[in-house]
Parts: C-alpha cells; structure tokens; sequence
C-alpha cells in the first residue's frame, strides 16, 4: 500500500518552482527597464547632437549666404561657410563638426529649384540667391539602448543625426525717411558729376510750387511727400512722427512740395528745440547743432573734427550724442529758431531721430513741361546737422552726406537685423529654412 504525499512536501515543490518563474520575469523586466532608460538617456544625447549640428549648419548657411552678392565666386563663399560651420562642435562639444566641400554647401536661385555644388551649378551667378548647409554625424554609439539587443528580434546599432539650414540676403533695416529728395548729384545745382562724397553738406533748394509749375534755386535737396500727400500738414506730421517706414520702392514717383516754410518747429523737434505751450515729437539723443559757425570745417559733422568760430575744438555728432549734449542755443549757433532748448535728461530718452534717409531723384526733370512726379532712383543716408531758422525760409539749412543707404556700414541701416524684403538697407543674410 503506497502512503499519501505529505500536503506541505507539494507545497513547498510548488513554491520552488514560483521562485524560479519570478526570477526569471524579474530578469527580463530589468533588462526591458534598463533598456528602457537606456533608450531615454540615449534619445537624449541624440537631441544634444542634433541642436548641436544645427547651430554648425545655421552658422555655415548664414556666413555663405553673405557672399552671394552676385558678383562673387561661390568658392568664395562656399570656403566662408565651411569656416564658420567647422567652428562649432558636436558630441557635448567634445569633436569639431566636420563639413565636406562640394557636398556641405549647395546652391539655387528659387527654393522650387534643385539645389547644386558650386561645382554643378547652372543658374547664372548673378540670380543665384540662396545657400543650404547639410551637416551630419553618423555611427554615434548608444550608452544603454543596446542592453535591449538581448531580446529576440531586436537590434540596435549605432545612429546617425543630420541637420540643415537655407540662408539668402535681404535688406538691413533703416531708418525711416523724413520728406525731402535729393537731387542725383549730375542733376543738382550746380551739378556734381563725380557724385556726393561721404561727409558733404547738401543746402535746400528754395523756391515756390503751385499746381502749374515747380520753381527751385540752387541746392541739393528739397521737400518731398512720400506718402503721397501734398500739403505742409502732411510733412509735418511726418517730421514730428516715426517719418516713412513703409518706404517707396525704386521706380516710384514721388511728387514735390515746394519749399514749405512752416515746417521749421517740426523740423527742429528732432534737435529738441521746443517753443513754449507747443507739443513736438522724441528728440534726438542729441540736440547739438553743426553751422558755419559751431562747426568751421563745413564737412563731416558725422565722426570727422573742427571747431568754432573762436578756435574752440567741437564734439562731432557721435561724441554729442554719446554724451547727449543739448541744443547751443541761437546765440552760440548763430540761427534765429526762437525755440528753448530741452534738457539732457530729455535726450537721454530720445531716440536716433537725425539719421534718416531720403530718395535719390532726377531734378532736372522737375517742373519740365508740368512734370510734378519723378522716380526714386535710390535712397541717401543724411544726417540732419542744423536746425531751421524762423520762417524756414533761409539758404542755410543742411543735411550731411552719409553714402547711399545701401553701402555696407551704412550708419542708417541696423547691421545684422534683416528689415523688409526689398528695403533700402544693405544686404544682410537671413535663414528661411
């Protein structure tokens, strides 16, 4: 007769055999667990490498794109932007990015069009406009993830991340336009064939305007609306305001008012010169003015150096304005504006308010056979260097001149700051993708 299993000999076997089937599920999870945060850390150290080969791409498209001027060879600014890209580095900023020539950097003259190597392309030089950068790494090995390799039908290996950026050119922003045109140096009075040099003082162009004809004397700029308006209310608002920011493109006509003799008060609120109970706009940082008498040299009021009538060296406009000096007053100046001079706590809060810009025009077309409207051939960076007398009606009032708006260094355009498509500024590069 066989005796019965003893309950507790089965029970205990059963409990040996949960044992084992547990160790083995806990082994499992923890490798899925470690894989699991293995695979986290490792996403992580992915994003790092990307947002790194981003910058790399970033900063080539950008120094490439600069060069796309259309004259200049892409080699040119192909070697530009793998020297700023390869300055970047990848992996936590432990190995420099690499970027191949021919491959890194391609180019095309629509975002529609296939981009090319320098050395492939076949879109003319001059309508080339825009630049990509490709960057990548490959074979970036995992911490933790290949843990998970352990399990059936899973394999993991090493990843590669890429990056890429497009850059093309456009305007700087300026300064907005306060209402004058400046006559194309040929066509001034007298003509100065050889062009404006930087630092020259333009005088007015006086005279009257009617519906029938537009009467100037000698000079080199006059009053413009270029909103499209005609009255004095109009330009002084526009003195008094921002100016014009939306500027007319090359090719607009703009049409001429004259010489404006109220303007005077709006004219001087940029140099701070307020008359008392009248409300103007921000002044400029500063409100120092530039005549034949503070300013004896006659030229360059901008950064150049001269004197008074008296010997006394001057500050020039950015030494004024760096210290935020005031209006002289009538006496040391020698105008009659009538107008007190504000306070330097008031320039203090201003504004670059005497740097503007003014279309370029043909003059000599002005009041032939009833013409009113000219096109803007171009814009003029000025600097507003003195004040306007009581009346406005005088021949001394006079802007500086500070280049065409668009050459590189252009103190009316901010560099570096894209501004509108089609702006007046110097060309700027810009990322789009």
């Amino acid at each position: 007769m066989t005796r019965p299993r003893l309950h507790g000999t089965t029970l205990a076997t059963r409990r040996a055999r949960e044992r084992g089937a547990v160790a083995i599920i806990m082994g499992i999870v923890i490798v899925v667990l470690v894989g699991l945060v293995g695979l986290a850390l490792d996403l992580g150290k992915l994003y790092v490498a990307k947002s790194e080969l981003q910058n790399s791409a970033d900063a080539c498209a950008l120094a490439a794109a600069r060069d796309l001027t259309g004259a200049t060879p892409l080699v040119v600014s192909e070697a530009a932007g793998i020297t700023a890209g390869s300055r970047n580095q990848a992996l936590f900023q432990q190995e420099q990015v690499q970027l191949v020539a021919s491959s890194s950097v391609t180019y095309t003259d629509s975002l529609d069009n296939p981009f090319l190597d320098k050395d492939s392309v076949s879109y003319p030089l001059d309508t080339i406009k825009y630049v990509r950068c490709d960057v990548s790494r490959v074979g970036i090995a995992h911490w933790f993830a290949q843990v998970l390799n352990a399990m059936p039908g899973v394999d993991i290996g090493p990843s590669t991340v890429a990056a890429f950026a497009v850059a093309t050119t456009t305007s700087a922003q300026t300064a907005c336009a306060i209402p004058v045109f400046v006559c194309r140096p040929d066509t001034a009075t007298p003509p100065v064939p050889g062009g404006y040099t930087i630092g020259q003082w333009l005088t007015t162009k006086s005279g009257t305007a009617d519906k029938d004809s537009v009467a100037y004397g000698g000079g080199n700029f006059g009053w413009a609306d270029l909103t499209g308006g005609s009255s004095a209310k109009d330009l002084a608002n526009q003195l008094k305001g921002a100016g014009q920011c939306n500027l007319p493109s090359v090719g607009t006509e703009i049409g001429t008012t004259g010489d404006k003799a109220s303007l005077a008060d709006e004219w001087n609120s940029r140099f701070g010169i307020v008359k008392a109970g009248k409300t103007v706009g921000v002044t400029d940082f500063t409100g120092f003015a530039f005549t034949n008498v503070t300013w004896t040299a006659k030229f360059n009021a901008y950064n150049g150096s001269s004197s008074d009538s008296l010997g006394n060296a001057q500050p020039n406009f950015l030494a004024a304005r760096s210290a935020y000096r005031a209006y002289q007053g009538d006496a040391t100046t020698g105008l009659d504006t009538q107008g007190n001079p504000s306070a330097k706590a008031t320039h203090e809060a201003g504004a670059d308010r005497r740097l503007v810009l003014a279309p370029i025009v043909d003059c000599s077309t002005f009041g032939t056979g009833g013409v009113h409207k000219v096109p803007v051939t171009g814009w003029a960076c000025l600097l507003m260097v003195e004040p306007m007398q009581k009346g406005g009606r005088n021949d001394t009032v006079r802007l500086e001149y500070r280049g065409t708006s668009t050459m590189p260094g252009s103190p009316c355009a901010t560099q570096g700051m894209p501004g509108a498509g089609g702006g007046a500024g110097p060309l700027v590069p810009v990322l789009v993708q």
